[in-house]
Formats: C-alpha cells, structure tokens, sequence
C-alpha cells in the first residue's frame, strides 16, 4: 500500500511538472512574433522562364496581345517596366541569370559554350536551393546547354522538334495563292509562321505546363524550387488558329522602318544591323508581311500565356500561392521590325528590355519603374526565401526595391552582345534617359529615350554631347574592370 501510494505520488508529480513545461512553451511560443513563426517555413519557388519574350504584354500596356495569364500575375505582384538582359541570346542570357554574374566572368557569349569552362565550381541557382534543402526540378527550357553538374530531383525537357513539323503542316495547308517567295538563287522564302487548325494539346508548351503541374501535384507537400521554361514565342511563331484570330491585324501599328518613307539606316553601324535570319532570311519583308508576323508573334505570346496560366491555377488549386514566390521573366527581347530587324542578338531597346514579373509573400503589389537587370533575380531570391547569398553573385538583390516603392534601380543597365555577322563585340548602357552602344572598332551611337524612344537620332557625332559620352566610356571601364576582377 506504501509503495503504491508513492509510486501514484510521483506519477502525479512528473505529470504536474510536464504539464508546467509545456504551458510555459506554448506561451514561449505564443509571444513570438508572426514573422519570427513564419520563419521556419520555407517559401517554395517557381520560376518561369519564357523564350525570346519581350515586353508586348497587356500589363505592359499592349493592346492588341491577350495575356491574361501574365496579367493576372502581375495583379497580385510587382512589375519591373525597366528591366534588362545582359545578353540577348539565350544561352549567355541563361548562363548569366542561372549564375548570377555578367556574361564576361562566365565566358558564355555563343549557343554552344557550357559555363563550366570558365566557372567550372560556381554554383547555379537551382543547385543553391538544391543544397538549402529544397526538392528542385526543371521542366522545358531552362539551360540551353545542358549542365551535368545541377542535378535536381526531377528533369524533364520538351520535344522541339514538334511545332516545327506543325508549322510545315499549317504552311503546306494555307491558300494556293499563298507562294513561297524566292530570291536570286531560287533559295525558299523563310516565313516561320502560321496559324494552325490543331488543337492546343498538341503543342510543346502545352506538354511543358502539363509536366509542370504533374511535377507541382508531387512536390506540394515539400518546400521546392521549380523552373519551367516555355517555348513560344520563339520561332516558329506557330500557334492553334484561334489565338491568331483574337488579334485584329488592322490594328497592328509597324514601327518607322515600314511607314511612309522607312528609315535611313546609314547612320547605324553594320553590327547593330544583324541579318533576319530568324524569320525573313532572304528578303526584307513587306508591310503586310512585316504586319503578319507580329499578328504570329503576338498569338504566340498569346498560347504561352494560356499555358502559363494553366500552371498558374495548379498552384493556386494545391492552395500554395499564399507560400510560393513567383518569377516569370523572358530570357530576352526581342526586335518586331525596329530599324527593320526581326530577332534578337542586338543591342536596341527591343532585343534587351524584358518583362520581369515577381510576386512573394509578404510583397505588396505595385510597379517599379527604376532600372534592374537579370542577373539580380538569383541574389533577390536568396533574399525572399531567406538563403545565404553565394560569394559568387555579382548581382544586387531586389527585395529592397519589393518591400519599398521609394527605394530607386540601378544607375545603368548592361548588355553585352557579339555581333553574329561582323564578330565585333559591342556592350550598351541603358541610364533612365539615354542608352550608349559602343562596338570594338571605336562606332557609338547615343539615343535621348526621353524624346527618342525608338532609337532613330544618334546624337554621338553631336558636339552637345562629348562630356555625356565620356561619362558613359568611364562607366563602362568601370563595369568591365568590376565584373571581370570580382
């Protein structure tokens, strides 16, 4: 009896003192502030890439686009309306962004060069939360070249083969009357668009966001970093019939090359002027001609836009928006007919400027509209997910420009770019009101954006304007001599 009674007397004691344990954790726990409670979650990241997207978006103001998708994301997100690839051709652009640092320490200025030439050890952006813990994947096209030392969990690439083989379906099928243009040499005209009668399902992008969302449905119950990288509006500019006819082609506005008169493009050096072989390779396209590829561009930005979107609900459907951090950014811009170019790998507006849309948590919606450039998307999401930042980085992270409107861009933006044609290397610097272009060889152009938004007056040869060009030569020694040393 004794001994039962003791044993029952201790019990109650070791009961009590537990009991008073957890109570005093619980209040521990309770007077913790909310983000000091949050803080041990970690925010999943997705991140879309979109190939050759420039800025012609509803929530940049396009009027003739439809992209709802995007827009919707932008609604609930920030906007950066002055953001700038470091090079515009995907694999250096890739390469830059994926790593954090400006094209010349990565030495990738080609379609074919791996990174780990020159950066043999650096660390990748999907490598980074990989080692921070997260379950990572890849769907479609995010490196160009393939990297065999970022291996994540799920790696998942696209059939590119397939919307060329719908574009010769959609072209062998148009009007009789429609002819292939030839030149001198009998050589077919390269129109790489069309409007095609297939349904939606059978397009690449559509089996991106369908291995997109099957990948979300397996990683929802775990922090996780996904990248999915789509492949309109790329050439060919190929998309289902009905996104081609959202758009009134009537409406369209061609830039000055194709009004009354054209453009004189003497005053450009040949390197700016880079051939068109990515969609008119043997000629200067007509007006109508020039009017019928960006009805095909601006559907195909539709179509992404439509998957993007259809990735966009899966998240929301899984109920992991309130905890995802969304980037969706293009690789790099794109030239529509400016100074009668239709690609990218130029040094203009229209190859470098880049919609960057990104929304968090915690982040309150809004626009910015100071200068930021890609290579700060890998140090801003460290910041917003709370990762140490790699010592590598040579960009500057956003979140300061996130969490307060006030806080102003960068000074200049830097682009980078060897011309296909001529092989001259020649980098811009884009300011709020100016953007310089210097070509080895000693050619510079100088363009007032505040009154010369499409880049038609070069004021370098412009007395007026000597001590601002030098300014510009010292920044640009600067910046080689930062990014090439750090």
């Amino acid at each position: 009896m004794i001994c039962n009674s003791s044993i029952s007397k201790k019990a109650f004691m070791t009961r009590l003192l537990f009991g008073l344990l957890c109570a005093l954790g619980w209040s521990l726990l309770a007077s913790q502030p909310d983000s000091a409670k949050a803080s041990t979650d970690k925010p999943n990241v997705l991140f879309i890439i979109v190939d050759d997207l420039t800025t012609t978006l509803g929530c940049y103001g396009n009027a003739h686009v439809r992209t709802p998708g995007m827009e919707a994301l932008a609604a609930r997100g920030v906007r950066f309306d002055r953001a700038y690839t470091q090079f515009a051709l995907c694999n250096p652009s890739r390469c830059s962004f994926l790593t954090g640092c400006y094209p010349e320490k990565t030495g990738v200025m080609d379609l074919s060069t791996s990174l780990r030439q020159a950066l043999p050890d650096v660390v990748t952006l999907p490598q980074h939360f990989k080692n921070n813990g997260y379950v990572t994947g890849r769907i479609g096209k995010v490196f160009h070249v393939p990297d065999p030392k970022t291996k994540l969990d799920v790696e998942l690439g696209a059939t590119l083969h397939k919307d060329n083989e719908i574009l010769a379906e959609a072209k062998a099928a148009n009007d009789p009357e429609d002819k292939p243009r030839t030149n001198a040499k009998g050589e077919s005209y390269n129109r790489t668009y069309a409007a095609s009668s297939r349904p939606a399902a059978d397009f690449t992008d559509y089996q991106i966001a369908d291995d997109a969302i099957a990948t979300l449905d397996q990683f929802k119950a775990k922090p996780f970093f996904l990248a999915v990288g789509f492949i309109r509006p790329h050439t060919p500019f190929v998309a289902p019939k009905s996104f081609f006819d959202a758009i009134d082609k009537t409406r369209l506005t061609l830039p000055p090359f194709y009004r009354d008169g054209g453009e004189d493009l003497a005053q450009i050096p040949k390197a700016s002027l880079r051939p068109n072989n990515n969609v008119f390779r043997y000629g200067a396209p007509t007006r109508d001609e020039a009017c019928d590829a960006t009805q095909a561009y601006l559907a195909s930005t539709s179509f992404v836009d439509s998957q993007v979107a259809r990735v966009l609900a899966k998240l929301d459907e899984l109920n992991l928006v309130e905890n995802t951090i969304v980037v969706l950014t293009g690789d790099h811009g794109y030239q529509l007919g400016e100074h009668g170019l239709w690609a990218k790998q130029t040094l203009f507006e229209g190859a470098n400027h880049v919609p960057l849309l990104i929304a968090a948590p915690g982040v309150n919606p809004g626009a910015r509209s100071g200068l930021v450039e890609q290579v700060d998307i890998f140090p801003t999401l460290c910041d917003l997910a709370g990762l140490p930042k790699p010592k590598h980085l040579q960009g500057r992270s956003l979140k300061p420009m996130l969490d307060d409107p006030a806080v102003k861009g960068r000074q200049v933006a830097i682009s980078t770019m060897i011309a296909p044609h001529t092989k001259q290397t020649g980098r811009s610097l884009r300011t709020d009101a100016f953007r310089y272009i210097a070509w080895e060889g000693g050619e510079e152009l100088l363009y007032d954006l505040r009154t010369d938004a499409v880049e038609l007056h070069n004021l370098a040869r412009q007395p007026a304007h000597a001590e601002r060009l030098t300014r510009m030569r010292e920044r640009l020694a600067a910046h080689l001599k930062a990014v090439t040393t750090h």
